[in-house]
């Protein structure tokens, strides 16, 4: 009997200490970060050039980031040399600086033009989770003649969200056009400690789905605006 009783108590405390664990994980829930990445390869059917010329035309560079429906537009500015340009790329302000010598080396015909551009871009985050706020991002653009490269990154932090980082890249591949998103988000959670995995899983969703949104959104931007033929210098 004796032995027993010492075998029931020797089950019975780990039980009870286990049982005590997760209570406690339910009643503290500690603050848990996770960062995630997720990327996405995919093809226009057009040629290259046409899409870079909707892009820039259609100064898609804004929209990317809130393409995937997790944000909205609140502000854009360029700095064009010293000089801030808000919400767009005016050609009437770019003047004799590193732009218009782009733009002359193409009008030319030299193959070694580039297009470099850096700005910061204020969107308001509409996640339920994350919360309503309005970050800033610093973007950096280049394009040249196969190429249309977009670096978005999180500059602070707000709310929940601790970090955002972004790269859109299109590329010239025969008669159509490459597409490359990466993204990666950094979120803090509200999870004890033996949901991280779960917290990490929803996360990862989450990435996920902004680049499942982001390729229908870019799709329909190329697909409304393939026949406008717009009239833009970047040939």
């Amino acid at each position: 009997m004796a032995i027993s009783r010492t075998i029931k108590l020797g089950i019975g405390l780990p039980l009870v200490l286990l049982v005590g664990a997760i209570v406690a994980g339910l009643i503290w829930r500690g603050e848990y970060p996770t960062r995630q990445t997720a990327e996405l390869s995919f093809v226009i059917e057009h040629d290259f050039t046409k899409v870079r010329k909707i892009m820039v035309r259609t100064n898609a560079a804004k929209e990317i980031v809130t393409m995937g429906g997790g944000s909205e537009f609140v502000e854009q500015n360029w700095d064009l040399g010293g000089t801030e340009v808000d919400s767009g790329i005016d050609m009437k302000k770019i003047g004799e600086g590193a732009i218009g010598q782009a733009i002359m080396k193409n009008l030319l015909g030299e193959p070694d033009w580039e297009l470099k551009l850096h700005g910061t871009l204020k969107v308001r985050t509409l996640d339920e989770y994350v919360g309503q706020n309005v970050v800033t991002l610093e973007q950096d653009v280049e394009i040249v003649p196969d190429h249309l490269q977009s670096d978005t990154q999180l500059i602070e932090g707000a709310g929940r969200l601790l970090d955002y980082a972004m790269t859109t890249r299109l590329e010239r591949e025969d008669d159509h056009t490459r597409v490359k998103l990466a993204l990666t988000q950094e979120i803090n959670t509200d999870a004890p400690w033996f949901a991280h995995g779960i917290a990490d899983r929803r996360v990862l969703a989450s990435v996920e789905q902004t680049l499942s949104n982001q390729e229908a959104a870019m799709r329909q931007l190329i697909e409304d605006n393939k026949d406008k033929g717009w009239l833009f210098p970047l040939n």
